[in-house]
């Protein structure tokens, strides 16, 4: 049965209690100077969202799920976003930091290194590979995916009918991008250039420029060697000219790695 209660005023008991029961005993409505509680059968269907100003969260349990959630200023967020829970952001909004390298498009430069070598080195090895001296960078590769980008300028001397003049890189123990070894030829190069009886006061520049697939994340040393083929009859040097100070001069070298995201 439908009804309606009209007071002008309620007094409370001695506890300051005040409840309202149903015909069978349940407590519909109970207050009391702590707050109010209403029997779920009735907040279920009668209580709208207009109706709730606020709720304190430690009166809140189980979860709120996200059709629930409108807004919520950053201000209130404490702890981590994870990467799951990020759909996009624009980098506009990104003011410090370091953005990770996976998040780099592919093509991207990750990291530079680069070693100059200014001072001569000079070998009387003819036929065989030697190390130049001061000519060796090392990169840790940030992924097993990343290319490196291996570029070097070598200024090359040499002179009295010296021949073939070549010059390589060698990863670890992997020589790279040599050319096909022809019969007859004194071996086969990343870089070469030759000299004639006439070239003793010259300096020739062979560059050398080759991307790798390292496919590691350990620290890897790219190192130039030499080569002079079995013909060479005099010294081959390296960031000077043959005659020297006498007639020509010196120059330099330098190698630079790139890691380039695939």
């Amino acid at each position: 049965m439908a009804g309606s209660i009209t007071v002008s005023s309620i007094t409370l008991d001695s506890d300051n209690n005040f409840s309202i029961k149903s015909n069978t005993g349940a407590t519909l409505f109970f207050a009391n100077t702590s707050g109010v509680d209403i029997a779920n059968s009735i907040g279920a269907t009668a209580i709208t969202s207009d109706k709730i100003l606020s709720i304190a969260n430690t009166k809140i349990s189980g979860n709120i799920i996200s059709s629930q959630i409108t807004s919520v200023a950053n201000t209130q967020l404490t702890g981590l976003i994870q990467a799951a829970q990020i759909g996009s952001a624009n980098a506009t909004l990104v003011t410090s930091g370091t953005l990770p390298g996976a998040r780099l498009p592919a093509g991207s430069v990750l990291q530079v290194v680069s070693v100059n070598k200014v001072d001569t080195f000079s070998t009387a090895t003819h036929g065989s590979w030697v190390n130049i001296t001061g000519m060796a960078a090392s990169i840790t590769p940030t992924s097993t995916s990343s290319k490196i980008l291996v570029m070097v300028q070598l200024s090359i001397g040499g002179g009295g009918n010296n021949y073939g003049r070549g010059y390589g890189v060698k990863r670890g123990s992997t020589q790279l991008n040599l050319g096909t070894y022809g019969t007859g030829s004194p071996g086969s190069f990343g870089a070469s250039t030759s000299f004639s009886g006439g070239d003793n006061g010259g300096i020739f520049s062979a560059p050398f420029i080759y991307l790798d697939s390292p496919s590691t994340t350990s620290s890897t040393t790219y190192q130039v060697e030499l080569f002079a083929d079995s013909r060479s009859v005099t010294n081959t040097l390296i960031n000077r000219t043959y005659a020297g100070t006498n007639d020509g001069g010196y120059g330099a070298s330098t190698i630079t790695l790139m890691e380039i995201a695939a």
